[in-house]
């Protein structure tokens, strides 16, 4: 399941650099 692990990641992704740099960073 790489759909999973790639939309776990993405978004996981986000949270960390959101709040943290607020940088949409793909």
């Amino acid at each position: 399941m790489a759909l999973k692990l790639r939309v776990f990641i993405d978004y996981f992704c986000h949270k960390a650099i959101l709040p943290s740099q607020q940088s949409p960073l793909r």
